[in-house]
């Protein structure tokens, strides 16, 4: 995404063709936006010459005819805009369609749309896509060409040789607009930023938990080996009667076992509640199903097993005459 400073409409059609010419671009749109974007236009709507405008708002997207191709929308009825500088004709997507009732996107083609005052047909319906983040509904979008309103320059280019790709651009457009800066802004950079707030809690969320496994860890380490030391007559009694490594081994298996399910029952109520709490904000989301805790539980025996394994093999592994060999400390006589 490049800024477009000025709508000079020799100056850029003279920089489309300079961008289009360079080796790895691929398609070149004159746009006001992105189809999804944090800046968006919304106004009132009057369908087929009703008497009345309709009761919801739509969303315009200013663009010229490659706008379809350079971010991959899919046409399902119609066609394209024709290649213009002004209003002369629209295009809608599904959300539209559904707004208005219909369930049939041939019924709005060549019907008449009046938007911002102005009067066209529409010609084609897009698939819908994202006009905003996760958190809002698709919205009721209406693209037209309007060369007053673009305020970017999409370039789709081919990622094989970003670097040149980048340089050949800036200088072109540098020689365009040398009075101005030049930037640039890869669109999966925009659309992070929708969710920059997110990506910052989830780095805390990721932080904490860390702390609270080495805790957790430390404290597990700690209970097996107070349980080792307790049980080692036992361990040893239990050897010499025939009992595998493996069978001490669940000794301390089932113990830890009952306490991990203990902490699950308590942990994944509070965890759904929160966790579905936090995706309410957002219209278009998944769902928190069994699977998740079965990982989550599966996870949590995983290093519980890592963590108790050492010492609980070490204590399986000890010769079970060490294990029962008595103290010669005398008790004191009184």
């Amino acid at each position: 995404m490049l800024p477009l400073p000025q709508n000079d409409l020799t100056k850029t059609s003279t920089l489309r063709s300079k961008l289009s010419q360079v080796p790895g671009v691929e398609d070149v749109s004159f746009c006001f936006q992105a189809p999804a974007a944090n800046s968006n236009n919304s106004t009132n709507l009057r369908f087929d010459n009703r008497a009345e405008d309709e009761p919801f708002s739509i969303n315009t997207k200013a663009a010229d005819a490659d706008y379809l191709s350079t971010f991959d929308l899919k046409l399902i009825a119609g066609r394209n805009i024709i290649q213009s500088d002004t209003i002369r004709e629209y295009l809608v997507n599904e959300a539209f369609i559904k707004r208005l009732g219909l369930t049939n996107p041939e019924d709005v083609i060549n019907k008449n749309l009046r938007v911002w005052g102005n009067d066209a047909l529409i010609v084609g319906v897009v698939k819908d896509f994202y006009t905003y983040s996760f958190r809002a509904n698709i919205a009721p979008t209406c693209i037209m060409s309007s060369y007053d309103n673009y305020n970017n320059i999409a370039v789709k280019i081919n990622t094989s040789n970003v670097k040149n790709i980048l340089a050949a651009l800036e200088k072109n457009w540098s020689e365009t607009y040398p009075e101005f800066v030049y930037d640039h802004q890869f669109l999966d950079e925009r659309i992070a930023e929708f969710y920059a707030l997110d990506d910052i809690m989830l780095k805390l969320i990721q932080s904490f938990a860390l702390i609270a496994i080495l805790i957790g860890c430390l404290g597990l380490y700690g209970l097996v080996s107070f349980m080792a030391v307790q049980k080692t007559k036992e361990i040893g009694v239990r050897k010499v009667l025939g009992a595998s490594v493996s069978d001490i081994l669940w000794l301390f298996g089932k113990e830890f076992s009952r306490l991990i399910v203990m902490a699950f029952v308590i942990a994944a109520p509070v965890a759904w509640y929160v966790m579905n709490g936090w995706l309410q904000e957002f219209e278009y989301r998944i769902n928190l199903g069994a699977s998740i805790f079965m990982v989550a539980i599966a996870g949590t025996f995983l290093v519980a097993a890592v963590t108790v394994g050492y010492q609980s093999l070490k204590s399986a592994t000890t010769n079970p005459v060490d294990s029962l060999k008595v103290n010669n400390i005398k008790k004191p006589h009184y």
